[in-house]
């Protein structure tokens, strides 16, 4: 690595607690430099990802990829303050979304059964065993080997999941930008986190997987009645409905790059996007960097990532377009069946 864990452990700490803003600025610098720097990786172990999809014939609803917001760094150093960033394994990241569990538990097996080089360093199966706020996800921490310094141990983590747990999950922090608390890390209103909670258990049974431990002794219909009377309590639906960012004006554009910049305002609900080619990463990054520094983060969301598409794009990352419409389907289904089953 061109830089050495405890070397950004420092600049993490710096920009945590350092009051001088030249001190910061040079602190930052290092840190988009060392963030760059896994974009590599990044690219390596997507496309080796894209190829065992391809050969083993699993159908994938998204991939996408993305570097790490500069709010959720600080976020992340401030819930964990022991961690230090050169600790940080998820700096660079990327997803796979797959159309249901059987073909979860498909690609799961294929990326046991790598070889020892390409083999993930470790795995924690959040969908077997859910975590109590009700995520779902199956996380890998991949470390990568090059004979090029600056990339050589570095890490990145790959996410797999369902689009049933793909959609709580984008909801969840969509949710949270409503309330401005990470809900996602189980911080926020104590109604919201419960009622993303029945949520998570009542689509684990429909997926036939393990409800949350403190809904073992509750029937499916009960959990059904308290999501419908928590949605019509907390007037979800019409909350999430009413979120929606403008993007027609990016609808009929063309977007051929490799990556793209993100800017959503959230007062307005509009979003901006930039595209960059591969060749322009270190513009793409610098300029990330710029627009985070710049953004009051109450009020705006920056983020830099890569998707084949505009539409895949939306897809692989709703929250950032406040778009909700496939958690509020089938939401609404369950509250539809609720009435018409007479449970309420």
């Amino acid at each position: 690595m061109k830089y050495s864990k405890k070397e950004i452990t420092r600049a993490g700490n710096i920009i945590m607690s350092s009051k001088n803003e030249d001190e910061r600025n040079y602190a930052l610098l290092k840190i988009n430099d060392w963030r760059t720097n896994h974009l590599q990786p990044l690219r390596v172990f997507k496309r080796r990802l894209i190829k065992q999809l391809e050969i083993k014939q699993i159908e994938v609803y998204l991939i996408s990829q993305r570097l790490k917001r500069l709010t959720s760094i600080e976020y992340k150093l401030d819930l964990n303050p022991t961690m230090g960033l050169g600790g940080m394994q998820d700096i660079g990241g990327f997803r796979a979304v797959l159309k249901d569990v059987k073909d979860l538990k498909k690609l799961k097996l294929i990326l046991e059964k790598e070889k020892p080089k390409y083999r993930a360093e470790r795995m924690t199966d959040y969908v077997s065993s859910p975590k109590s706020s009700g995520y779902r996800s199956i996380h890998y921490i991949y470390k990568y080997k090059s004979s090029v310094k600056k990339y050589d141990n570095l890490k990145v983590e790959l996410q797999i999941r369902t689009r049933l747990q793909h959609n709580w999950a984008t909801a969840v922090e969509t949710a949270g930008i409503i309330t401005k608390t990470s809900l996602k890390s189980s911080k926020g209103p104590d109604e919201w986190l419960e009622f993303f909670k029945i949520v998570s258990s009542l689509f684990a049974i429909k997926e036939k997987l393990p409800v949350l431990d403190e809904h073992k002794n509750m029937r499916m219909e009960d959990l059904m009645i308290e999501c419908y009377k928590m949605s019509k309590k907390m007037n979800i639906i019409e909350t999430l409905k009413a979120l929606k960012v403008t993007t027609e004006h990016l609808e009929n554009k063309k977007f051929p790059g490799d990556y793209y910049l993100m800017h959503i305002n959230l007062e307005s609900k509009i979003v901006s996007l930039k595209e960059f080619s591969k060749s322009q990463f270190q513009i793409a990054t610098e300029r990330y960097l710029e627009i985070e520094k710049e953004i009051d983060n109450m009020k705006n969301a920056v983020v830099l990532v890569s998707a084949s598409s505009f539409k895949n794009l939306k897809k692989a990352y709703p929250s950032y377009f406040l778009d909700t419409t496939d958690f509020l389907n089938a939401l609404e289904k369950i509250n539809s069946n609720c009435e018409l089953l007479k449970l309420v």
